[in-house]
């Protein structure tokens, strides 16, 4: 297979955009992406399109030739990709995939969601149709409930304290506080976070994510080709998926992802490289608990480990592994069909040295990570700095 690299890599503002229409998000993601390649747009021959509900939430369908047509790609082959919050970060595989196997040159990824505009009962009821409605999504079993069950478990088992979740949410509100693009550009407190009002035990206002407005994209393509065209060419080392049950009441267990591993272990394999060897990531902080678990599953902590590791300041800015630098779903926000393409962007960002005041110094090595529906499906990649 072929080495795969980004050229190009663009997002827009994250946040509630009540004057932005999914027209606006896509087009300034995809031009910006465009643009920063440096190349000309006739040059992409394939379009990939992360989208969960566009066709709900915007009574838009076809969403993969809908977002090619706006650029000036419509005569190009154009593919949407849904797996509920792993859908960015499968159509960034399957665009990887497509140019490592020689079916492709160069590719735009581009993700999107437009969730603000109904009323939010509706949108809620939207969310949940990521899990199976007929037996759990239509029986109280949603995206809060459902990660609530795994925090217990994790808490019953490891001894994981609500204020171990309430140092991810600070943390991830820090982060985004230095983040331009992010939904919430505002620190919290930790005292404000442990008093913030229930959502489902354990869960506060705070342990949840943000439903956000937003677009991203890359453009991707061969490393030969990327060395010619610009020196800060980002390369994708590694690219994994792995899937669990669907249904709740299958899984084995609930103090894990098993979709994960697979990703972590299938990414690590094709990267050739070592969790130690990783600089900085972002991973899918939906709820506090998940990033708990993900940093373990991921391998970088011990199982049980992870809220201690959080909690003795780790994963923030200057620690061993900074994680969620972007300020993650918690406070970049989480707009669901963009933030796995919206995660590579920040890695990117990281890996050209371009991240301002949340840089990582001197990060060579990056990785992203999604988890889409109730833990079904995820998606890891290995991001390098090109030599």
């Amino acid at each position: 297979m072929r080495e795969v690299a980004i050229i190009g890599a663009y997002e827009t503002v994250h946040g509630n955009l009540k004057d932005r229409t999914l027209r606006d998000l896509v087009t300034e993601a995809g031009n910006g992406a465009i643009k920063d390649s440096g190349i000309d747009r006739k040059e992409i021959q394939a379009v990939y399109v992360g989208n969960y509900a566009g066709n709900e939430f915007n009574a838009q369908n076809t969403m993969g030739s809908y977002a090619a047509n706006l650029l000036g790609l419509g005569d190009k082959p154009a593919i949407r990709t849904e797996g509920a919050c792993a859908s960015g970060g499968i159509a960034m595989r399957q665009g990887v995939l497509a140019v490592a196997s020689g079916l492709y040159d160069t590719v735009l990824v581009l993700g999107v969601e437009k969730m603000n505009g109904l009323d939010p009962e509706t949108t809620m009821e939207i969310v949940a149709r990521g899990q199976d409605q007929d037996v759990e999504g239509g029986y109280c079993i949603s995206g809060p409930s459902g990660f609530a069950l795994n925090a217990i478990r994790h808490m019953h088992e490891f001894g994981t304290t609500k204020e171990m979740l309430a140092t991810v949410a600070e943390k991830n509100y820090y982060h985004g506080s230095l983040n331009p693009f992010a939904h919430k550009q505002k620190e919290i407190s930790f005292n404000n976070i442990m008093r913030a009002r229930m959502v489902t035990t354990p869960f506060g206002f705070h342990d949840v994510s943000l439903v956000t407005d937003a677009s991203a994209a890359v453009v991707i393509t061969t490393k030969e080709k990327a060395k010619s065209l610009r020196k800060d060419y980002v390369v994708v080392k590694g690219s994994g998926i792995g899937g669990d049950y669907f249904n709740v009441a299958l899984k084995k267990d609930s103090v894990s992802f098993p979709a994960s591993v697979q990703a972590a272990t299938e990414a690590f394999k094709m990267a050739g490289v070592e969790r130690k060897d990783i600089d900085v990531l972002e991973c899918h902080d939906c709820f506090t608990i998940t990033e708990i678990i993900n940093i373990e599953d991921l391998g970088f902590v011990e199982k049980g480990k992870g809220g201690q590791f959080t909690k003795d300041g780790h994963t923030r800015l200057g620690g061993k592994l900074p994680v969620n630098t972007s300020g993650g779903l918690k406070a970049k926000g989480h707009p669901v069909g963009a933030t796995g393409v919206g995660q590579v962007v920040e890695m990117t960002f990281q890996l050209r040295g371009q991240s301002d005041k949340r840089q990582v110094e001197n990060a060579r090595t990056a990785l992203t990570h999604v988890l889409g529906g109730p833990g079904a499906v995820s998606i890891v990649h290995i991001l390098q700095r090109g030599e």
